[in-house]
């Protein structure tokens, strides 16, 4: 199932559901990916994704920044850096979606659901937990 380009909200299975973004108020090129509190500005959990060519890869963006890794946690870079290339795949059984690096090795992880929780990058292994799985709200454009 290939996901529409667009924008989108995206949401942790963990309990409550708390949306994924950045910090809007660091004034900062890098910024991390993290479990955003409720004050933040919708800016900041407002993600665009775009389909790559080949239509099996996206690029995640949001707050107009590329999201990459590095050192196996999940950042948001500003000032016209590359964005990775990210394969996302529905898993309807779990009812969510696993977001994978291009060669597969990692997927986005949260440890927990608290606030300022920053993604990480983590094997998926035979028997993912929740921590793995997100949700894709698409925003009305």
């Amino acid at each position: 199932m290939s996901i529409a380009p667009g924008f989108y909200r995206i949401t942790t299975h963990l309990s409550p559901n708390p949306a994924i973004g950045v910090n809007p108020y660091i004034r900062s090129g890098i910024k991390p990916v993290i479990v955003a509190p409720p004050q933040f500005s919708p800016d900041g959990t407002t993600w665009e994704i775009v389909r790559e060519e080949d239509g099996q890869f996206y690029l995640l963006i949001v707050n107009s920044a590329n999201t990459r890794p590095e050192e196996d946690k999940v950042f948001a870079f500003y000032g016209g850096v590359q964005g990775e290339r990210w394969k996302i795949v529905h898993h309807p059984l779990r009812r969510g979606y696993v977001i994978l690096s291009a060669d597969e090795s990692l997927a986005w992880h949260l440890p927990n659901a608290e606030y300022e929780t920053q993604v990480e990058l983590k094997a998926l292994g035979i028997l993912p937990g929740e921590g793995y799985y997100f949700n894709l709200e698409r925003l009305v454009e």
